[in-house]
């Protein structure tokens, strides 16, 4: 069964030139976004990842992550916006580093694309209104 899942990667930093996007591409047959990114060879990181596929090849492609010494965190909370308490002031925006949510120069609406969400929660302190709140994923 077909399946999209984000998950979040951190890597140590002897871990960081190991090949796991193209694995889980290669070997595991999946379709990757990368939403967010912050990996330093000195440092260590962290990977935000949308994967695609078949279940079963997802299971094991983060079951190989596991094994090869990277945290691995599915992220099962979504980020939930009510456009009926929204009042459009943009101060989500300001903080969203993903850029997920974003106002139009046109119409100054709001708008927001849940798959550019990494659910870093930084919205929900930023929207007065509580326009914004996080759910668990169904």
């Amino acid at each position: 069964m077909e399946k999209s899942v984000k998950i979040q990667l951190s890597f140590h930093p002897v871990d960081t030139e190991k090949p796991l996007v193209h694995t889980f591409a290669a070997r595991f047959g999946l379709m990757f976004s990368i939403l967010q990114a912050d990996i330093s060879p000195d440092k260590g990181g962290r990977l935000v990842l949308d994967l695609s596929g078949e279940e079963s090849a997802i299971e094991k492609a983060l079951q190989y992550a596991a094994g090869q010494g990277v945290d691995v965190r599915v992220l099962s909370r979504v980020v939930h916006w009510d456009d009926k308490v929204c009042v459009h002031c943009g101060s989500c925006t300001a903080v969203c580093r993903s850029r997920a949510l974003s106002l139009s120069p046109d119409t100054a609406m709001l708008s927001f694309d849940n798959a550019r969400c990494v659910v870093c929660e930084m919205c929900v302190k930023a929207c007065p209104t509580g326009a914004l709140t996080v759910e668990l994923s169904r």
